[in-house]
């Protein structure tokens, strides 16, 4: 069941310590000073998937995400096709994730096929799961605590941060890229001089069966 919805006013905002721009920009959307959080955060995924630069609005989530918690049902989505997917839940994709997305959960994303990010983009949740995970550019997947996947690599600038544990079979950075976790679970790790990996790296040895 939703859980009771969540109505956001200026003096809310102001209490969070929301950012200046944010505010007027939530009393121009707004004018009556309050709104729902669905209601804003719908809003913001329009904007997001319409504007050239969209990474100000699915930064906007991320600070209602850190301040809120998630209210609605778990999001599942078959066949992926907008830029930006905002949703104060759990998200499941059941296709692959290609290109330039922005996935921005309040709960858990788990992706049952491969992802393929490039450019300044960003997934970010509390649990982030999928089968092969490859990061380009600046492509950025952050999880508050666990980030699971068969194999992860990051490459360019890329980032991959999970607040507690990464489990992969395989893990490897290149370039300026980097993989923190406080704890990194793997089979086999690639980082040259050990340099591009950070965490308390735990080797496991291959199942025999």
């Amino acid at each position: 069941m939703q859980k009771k919805e969540i109505v956001l006013t200026l003096g809310f905002l102001a209490e969070k310590d929301a950012c200046k721009l944010g505010i007027e920009e939530f009393k121009k959307w707004y004018p009556s000073g309050s709104a729902p959080l669905s209601e804003v955060l719908r809003k913001l995924q329009i904007l997001a998937n319409t504007a050239l630069y969209p990474l100000k609005y699915v930064n906007y989530a991320k600070w209602l995400f850190d301040n809120y918690p998630p209210t609605q049902e778990p999001l599942v989505i078959t066949e992926l096709t907008e830029k930006v997917i905002i949703h104060n839940g759990n998200i499941d994709i059941k296709s692959s994730i290609d290109g330039e997305r922005f996935i921005i959960g309040n709960g858990d994303v788990n992706i049952e096929d491969d992802v393929n990010l490039t450019g300044w983009v960003v997934i970010q949740a509390k649990n982030v799961k999928g089968q092969n995970i490859t990061l380009y550019d600046f492509a950025d997947i952050s999880a508050a605590e666990t980030i699971k996947a068969t194999n992860i690599a990051a490459h360019g600038n890329a980032g991959i941060w999970a607040g507690k544990t990464i489990d992969a079979v395989n893990i490897a950075a290149h370039g300026l890229a980097g993989i923190w976790a406080e704890k990194i679970n793997t089979q086999n790790i690639m980082d040259g001089d050990r340099t591009r990996i950070h965490g308390d790296i735990n080797l496991i040895q291959p199942s025999s069966n």
